[in-house]
C-alpha cells in the first residue's frame, strides 16, 4: 500500500497544496491565493474544503498524514493556531483537532519556515552539527534555525520571531498586535508600498530605484536582522531566502557587507557562511512531508 502525505502551505500571498511520496517525490501540485482563506468566514471548513479532494484523490486508506506549514504563532504543542498576521481572522484556533475531526486523519502542522529550513537541510545536504539559521525576506522577516539537525521552537513554542524584535523610535502598528517591529521595516510588503509610491512595477523597484534613500533603508534594516541574529546564535551556516532576494537588481552584496560590518571581528565575522535557498515553488509542500515523517 502506498504511503502518501496530504500537504498544505500556508503562505502571505498564496496557498500550496499537494501530495507527496514517502520517498518525499511530489505527486501533484497546485497553488492558490490566499485570500481564499482570508475570505472565508469559516476557515477550518475552507481548510478541510481544500484538502479533501487531495485525500481523495490520493486514496484516504493511502494517506498517513495530513500536514500543514502555516505562516502562522503556534503553541509549543502544535495544536492551536494563536496568531496569523498575513491571514485576516485566522487567530486563537483549535485547529488540529477541528482538522483531525473532519477529516478523519492525523493532522501536523509546523511554522513555514522551519518547514522551508527543514527541506532545504535535506535538498542541500546543509550542515547536522551546530546551528543552521534560516532568514526568509518574503512577504513578511521570516526566521527559523535548527540545532543538531532539529528544529528549535522555544519554550513556549514561539522562538525565531526576528521579524518582530523592536525598532527604537519606531512606533507604527505591526500586524501582530505590537508596534515597531523591524519588520515594519524591512519586508516584501513595504517594497510593494514603495513601488506603488514609486509608480513601478515591483519588480522595477531596485532596477529604478534601488540608489533611492527609502530603498537603502530598507536593505540596511534587513542586513541589521540578520547580524543581530548571527551575533547571538553564531551558526555554522545561515541560508537565505524569500522572494525579495530575487528581485531583479536586489543588491544582495551590498547587504550582505552590511551584515559583516555589524559582527564582530575576527569572529563571527571569519567564520560566517551564507546559502541560499533553493527557491522551489514546492519546498513548503514537500517540506511539510518531511516534517510529518520526522514526527
Amino acid at each position: 500500500m502506498a504511503k502518501l502525505y496530504v500537504c498544505l502551505e500556508l503562505g502571505g500571498t498564496h496557498l500550496r497544496l499537494g501530495i507527496v511520496a514517502e520517498d518525499f517525490t511530489l505527486l501533484r501540485f497546485e497553488k492558490l491565493p490566499t485570500a481564499i482563506l482570508s475570505e472565508a468566514e469559516d476557515k477550518v471548513a475552507c481548510l478541510a474544503g481544500l484538502l479533501q479532494p487531495l485525500i481523495d484523490e490520493a486514496g484516504r486508506k493511502n494517506v498517513v498524514a495530513v500536514s500543514l506549514a502555516l505562516a502562522s504563532l503556534m503553541n509549543r504543542e502544535r495544536s492551536m493556531v494563536y496568531s496569523s498576521p498575513m491571514v485576516r481572522g485566522f487567530d486563537n484556533i483549535e485547529l488540529k483537532s477541528l482538522l483531525q475531526k473532519k477529516l478523519g486523519l492525523p493532522v501536523y502542522m509546523e511554522k513555514d519556515v522551519n518547514i522551508l529550513l527543514l527541506y532545504e537541510i535535506r535538498k542541500q545536504s546543509l550542515p547536522s552539527q551546530g546551528i543552521v539559521a534560516g532568514i526568509f525576506l518574503g512577504t513578511g522577516l521570516g526566521n527559523a534555525f535548527c540545532i543538531d539537525g532539529k528544529v528549535y521552537q522555544g519554550f513556549s513554542g514561539v522562538a525565531c520571531e526576528l521579524g518582530h524584535i523592536p525598532v527604537s523610535g519606531l512606533h507604527e502598528p505591526c500586524g501582530c498586535g505590537k508596534e515597531g517591529c523591524i519588520e515594519l521595516k524591512a519586508c516584501g510588503s513595504l517594497l510593494t508600498k514603495l513601488a506603488r509610491e514609486f509608480g513601478c512595477r515591483v519588480e522595477e523597484l531596485f532596477v529604478l530605484h534601488g540608489l533611492d534613500a527609502k530603498l537603502r533603508d530598507v536593505i540596511c534594516h534587513f542586513a541589521l536582522a540578520i547580524a543581530t541574529e548571527v551575533t547571538i546564535l553564531d551558526p555554522a551556516c545561515v541560508l537565505l531566502g524569500g522572494g525579495v532576494i530575487h528581485m531583479p537588481a536586489f543588491p544582495l552584496e551590498d547587504m550582505l557587507a552590511q551584515v559583516r560590518a555589524n559582527v564582530r571581528t575576527p569572529y563571527p565575522r571569519d567564520t560566517l557562511r551564507f546559502e541560499y535557498a533553493s527557491g522551489d515553488s514546492m519546498a513548503g509542500v514537500v517540506g511539510a512531508a518531511i516534517y510529518a515523517a520526522n514526527r
